[in-house]
Parts: C-alpha cells; sequence; structure tokens
C-alpha cells in the first residue's frame, strides 16, 4: 500500500476499551462492522463487468473476502451471547451507495476510497480494544482489506497512465465521496465513547486519504 500502517494509525496510546467494562459499546461497534461487510458484499455484481480474467478474479476474491468478515464479526457476537443489533441497519443504509458507472469508477470509489478509509476505521478499532479474540478477528479482516487497497491503488495507477483524461473525472467522484463519508460521522451523534473518539478524526482520516491520492499521481 502506499501509505504505511503507522501512517494510518489514530490511537498511539495502550487499547482502552474491554468487553468486561464496555461490553455494551465493543457489541455496538461490532454490529456496525457486521453490517458494513455484509453491505460491501454486493461489490460482487461487478464480476460481470470486470474487463479481464484479473478483474474478475479480484471481484470474486474480495466478495468471498468480505462475506468472511461478516462471518468473523457474526460469530465474535455469538461468542459474547448476542446477535447483530438490526436497529443499528439504518445507520449503515448510507454507507454503501454507489456513485460509480464505470469499472474504472468503481474501483476507485470502492478499493481506494471506501476500503481506504474503512481500513484506517478497522485499524483504530484494533488499537482500542483490548480483548485478544476481536484484535485477533480484526488482524485477519485487517489483512484482506489492505490487499483490495493495494489492488485499486495500482490498478487506478494503471489507468490513469493509460488514459489521463481519468484523472479529472476520479477527482471529481473523490470529492462527492469524501464529503459523503465524513458527513456519515459528522452527521450523527455520538451513542457513546467509542463514537465519540471517532467523530474526532474525520479531518485526519480525510488528510491520509488525500496523502494516498498524491502518491497515486492524482494529486
Amino acid at each position: 500500500m502506499l501509505l504505511t500502517r503507522e501512517e494510518m494509525t489514530l490511537h498511539h496510546d495502550v487499547p482502552r476499551f474491554s468487553i468486561e467494562q464496555d461490553r455494551e459499546t465493543i457489541l455496538r461497534a461490532l454490529s456496525h462492522l457486521f453490517y458494513g461487510e455484509v453491505g460491501a458484499i454486493k461489490i460482487g455484481q461487478w464480476v460481470t463487468k470486470a474487463p479481464d480474467l484479473e478483474g474478475m478474479w479480484e471481484i470474486v476474491k474480495q466478495t468471498r473476502d468480505e462475506t468472511r468478515h461478516a462471518n468473523i464479526f457474526r460469530r465474535l457476537l455469538q461468542r459474547y451471547g448476542v446477535a447483530p443489533d438490526a436497529a443499528l441497519v439504518g445507520d449503515m443504509a448510507d454507507l454503501h451507495g454507489v456513485i460509480s458507472h464505470t469499472w474504472e469508477e468503481m474501483l476507485f470509489e470502492s478499493m481506494v476510497v471506501g476500503e481506504g478509509l474503512a481500513l484506517a476505521l478497522i485499524y483504530f478499532y484494533h488499537d482500542v480494544i483490548a480483548d485478544p479474540p476481536i484484535r485477533r478477528g480484526l488482524r485477519r479482516v485487517i489483512h484482506d482489506e489492505e490487499s483490495h487497497v493495494e489492488y485499486g491503488e495500482r490498478k487506478i495507477k494503471e489507468y490513469v497512465a493509460r488514459q489521463p483524461e481519468l484523472r479529472g473525472q476520479l477527482l471529481t467522484i473523490q470529492e462527492a465521496l469524501v464529503q459523503h463519508y465524513s458527513g456519515l460521522i459528522t452527521g450523527q451523534t455520538p451513542a457513546d465513547p467509542l463514537e465519540e473518539l471517532i467523530a474526532g478524526f474525520p479531518m485526519t482520516i480525510i488528510q491520509m486519504h488525500l496523502i494516498r491520492l498524491q502518491r497515486m499521481g492524482l494529486l
């Protein structure tokens, strides 16, 4: 990836949340993560629009990965005796609003912007939650998500090198996407201390995103 783990780290202290003391807060976070991964599975619809076998394989791989991630979070919730909180479905309804129309736009929207921003938050969850089973599950998710972002970065750089006019098109899309994702965070009243922490990070995460675009040669 074009950003290192350290560059994408939001929490530099010891983990501060645990199931023993922050049960409802952590279970709410796991439910959000579960529904986020369920929503991400719909990327599978792009498999028939892939321009080549490499693209088809990547979409199949990512669909499989997102399904596995949803199962990881579902099993973690089961470990602590609960099911995903259906009341949170509405919170995630707008998370995967698609504005892309072409293959290149989809890769940029999903794997560069969407997965890139999500990865910073998943790193954050890993770093602030103390419980080993959750941290192990998050590390498994992180490994896959890093590969998705790396693929998106690499392919978009290739496409823009061949089609310089694509650069302006993608930058127009990214402005709408950044507003969309930052609005999802800042537009809701934090429900617990973990969400309060996240609400303080939108500008930091957006700055990470802009550094990624610079290193991709888009800015």
